[in-house]
């Protein structure tokens, strides 16, 4: 194992004597401002000859959406970072995460794929989903950005205690769905995104479950073995270590929220036929709430897992990352004073990197994975404390280690190569003592927030700031006001119940040129009213139209061309330096290098796709203005499919006769373009002379029949499953019943 020098035994080195493990723990939390309780149970006394088996209850405590970077990447002795390389080749500084942040920040598993770039670990300020989920909105770079130990001081204390691993990676470049998975079963079938219905594409709509009861239009996509990509209802039969597990006679449950509750879409088991469908649903897969009680009175199973589900406790930007906090110490700290912390091995990570930074990067095993790396502590009386290990992790270690200790045998190629984590503990050490921390009071809103740069005398959208009431008593509101160049509007009840989330939204609105400092100002009956948002925006004289540019899917190595329009709306002349664009997009203007006032002019933007998949880009304006530089974001999205038509719609039809055909023609924009299954849902039929590979150029045409059943309306959808990554690719079909 790879460690750093350990923090403790360097400090008792620099003092020249012994110093009690306790009193260095209690020491070191008083120094962060923590409350140390003493030991509640006294810890297992160490065997003659220590081994693995000294450890008896495993937990995996699985979190979401961070990076390591993000968390950890300021901790003493970790491989972090303080700065990073962006996609136009300037290295910033990382800055500072707010304990609660103004939106969410796509995460998928190609905006994963978008940060990372082959490697390079430079475009994670590209990462988008939309306005609201942008990584980088108006230069505030938020997805940049880091905690410090003030911001988070019981995971750091944590991680000084026991042992923290910076080179822990997520076993999938995808999203949450597929992480769950492999953390049950080292794999995901081949699923690589979160189960979207139809009426909700950009996520689960208001259903919040995903698994084997959710609604029938769900389906989440899957990739099999020749790359192609088809989309499938998210109920699956494939091994998972549960299974193993009652092979064994090892008892186990999996504590996630109830259906109904927020977070059941977390409850990945429901998505496993042979689970949800059988008694192991109701007797093992039991509340999340249920974890405290049972760890405190010493009824945890040999193995367990932890997810929880509302998203002030789960660590899931936007919420505040101290109330997650909060609940990690309550679960473990009732988990140390119970009978059972003399033989438990806790294991807590984070399932996706939420959109945020990391600088390494991921090490390729196979087409899943590795994802962006995590954070990992490993908690335990045996756990090497005072360390941080540089050995390689992954989900796979988990279970392996779970394998391991119950000589079970590996599922998948992943957990039988993984490393096993026992170089994470020496079973011949004096048990470290139980360490339980106080929860911490919670600041209500973020403390800033940035507008970035915004033409004079024109309003911004709006940024919702979340007002969240985390006290355990009702939050009553008696007024929210701004000063400088914002306005907020009022949406809050007068009253907020305990953890009652209120959005206020704000914009900017500037007045003159340069630097517009502000604040939002709540007064309320909390103890730390009022509570105050620094509020910062630039006033521009260069109105950029339109802010953000999206471009159509596009086939690869073809040209589309949309347009920025410049107009300076100051009144001077405005000096334009230079006009820089990046990735797959080139730019033409008619700029002049000075620009008068109230002039305008237009650039040319032409987007051409290198390549499948998300391909988003930014141009870059330098110029006199004291806003300079400003930004457009790009949205683009290469294919290598090309469809003729995206509906077709069929004339009256008498029931029980058939059209006429149509045709839909395919054509390849790669090389090769690979076809799987093509079908046509409802009352339509298809024929097709499609290939299973299509070469670059080629085309093969679909042939579509409508049969009306009945009268009326009839609609259906034509689905071609294929290796694009946008795949499955479908045409909306309609007709009508005579």
């Amino acid at each position: 194992m790879q460690y750093a020098t350990s923090r403790n035994t360097l400090f008792c080195s620099q003092l020249r004597f012994k110093i009690p493990r306790v009193l260095l723990i209690t020491l070191a939390a008083w120094s962060l401002g923590l409350a140390v309780s003493p030991a509640q149970t006294a810890p297992t006394p160490a065997k003659k000859h220590p081994d693995i088996t000294q450890i008896d209850h495993i937990v995996f405590l699985l979190r979401e959406n961070r990076t390591f970077d993000n968390l950890f990447g300021l901790f003493p002795g970790a491989d972090g970072a303080t700065e990073a390389t962006i996609s136009t080749g300037a290295v910033i500084p990382l800055g500072h995460t707010p304990d609660q942040m103004t939106r969410d920040i796509g995460h998928s598993g190609q905006a994963s794929d978008v940060g990372v770039d082959g490697g390079k670990m430079d475009a994670f300020d590209l990462v988008n989903s939309g306005q609201d989920r942008a990584a980088n909105l108006n230069g505030d770079y938020l997805g940049l950005s880091e905690y410090s130990e003030e911001d988070i001081p019981n995971y750091y204390a944590y991680a000084n205690y026991f042992l923290l691993g910076d080179r822990m990676f997520s076993s999938v470049h995808y999203s949450s769905f597929p992480a769950h998975l492999f953390a049950v079963a080292a794999t995901t079938d081949g699923v690589i995104d979160i189960p979207r219905s139809p009426l909700y594409p950009n996520g689960q709509g208001n259903d919040n479950k995903w698994g084997c009861d959710a609604p029938p239009s769900y389906a989440a996509r899957q990739v099999n073995a020749k790359g192609i990509i088809a989309a499938h209802f998210p109920c699956y039969d494939f091994t998972t270590l549960v299974d193993s597990l009652n092979s064994a006679g090892i008892t186990w449950k999996y504590y996630a929220p109830p259906e109904g509750m927020a977070g059941y879409i977390f409850s990945v088991l429901d998505a496993i036929k042979h689970i949800r469908e059988t008694p192991m649903w109701q007797e093992n897969v039991v509340p999340d709430t249920q974890f405290a009680s049972d760890a405190a009175s010493g009824n945890l199973p040999q193995v367990s897992w932890l997810v929880t589900g509302e998203d002030y406790n789960t660590d899931h930007p936007p919420f505040s990352i101290c109330g997650g906090e909060n609940w990690v110490v309550n679960q473990i700290n009732a988990l140390m004073q119970g009978p059972l912390w003399g033989s438990t091995a806790l294991f807590l990570t984070w399932d996706d990197f939420g959109g945020f930074y990391d600088h390494v990067p991921p090490p390729y095993i196979d087409p899943s994975g590795l994802g962006i790396r995590a954070p990992l502590l490993v908690i335990s009386p045996y756990a090497i404390g005072g360390t941080v290990s540089h050995s390689q992790y992954e989900f796979a270690s988990i279970l392996k280690f779970i394998e391991t200790r119950y000589g079970i045998p590996p599922l998948t190629q992943r957990d039988q190569n993984a490393n096993d984590l026992t170089d994470a503990f020496n079973f011949a050490q004096t048990p470290l003592e139980p360490l339980v921390l106080q929860e911490r009071t919670c600041p209500l809103m973020a403390s800033s927030n940035y507008f970035g740069p915004y033409a004079v005398g024109f309003s911004s959208p709006n940024a919702n700031v979340r007002l969240l009431n985390n006290r355990r008593v009702p939050l009553t509101i008696d007024s929210i006001t701004t000063t400088g160049d914002y306005v907020a509007k009022n949406t809050c009840k007068k009253t907020l119940a305990p953890q009652e989330l209120c959005n206020i939204p704000v914009h900017f609105h500037p007045t003159q040129l340069g630097s517009r400092p502000g604040t939002l100002v709540v007064t309320d009956s909390d103890d730390t009213s009022p509570q105050t948002m620094n509020l910062l925006g630039l006033g521009s004289a260069v109105r950029l139209t339109p802010m953000e540019l999206g471009f159509a899917p596009t086939p690869v190595n073809s040209p589309l061309v949309k347009t920025v329009t410049l107009k300076n709306i100051g009144q001077t002349v405005l000096t334009i330096n230079s006009i820089v664009t990046n990735r797959d997009y080139t730019e033409t203007d008619n700029c002049t290098p000075q620009v008068a006032a109230g002039a305008s002019c237009v650039i040319s933007i032409t987007f051409t796709p290198s390549q499948d998949g998300p391909r988003p880009g930014v141009i870059t304006i330098t110029d006199s203005d004291p806003a300079s530089p400003q930004t457009v974001n790009f949205a683009g999205t290469g294919t290598w499919i090309t469809l003729s038509e995206t509906s077709l719609v069929f004339a009256a039809q008498k029931v029980g006769t058939s059209s006429k055909p149509q045709t839909v023609e395919i054509t390849s924009d790669g090389n090769p373009l690979l076809i799987g299954n093509i079908r046509a849902s409802g009352d339509f039929s298809e024929t097709e002379n499609c290939p299973a590979s299509l070469a670059l150029g080629k085309s093969c045409k679909i042939q579509v029949t409508f049969k009306p059943t009945q009268k009326g309306a009839r609609t259906g959808t034509l689905t071609i499953n294929n290796n694009d990554a946008n795949s499955p690719h479908t045409v909306a079909l309609s007709g009508t019943g005579d």
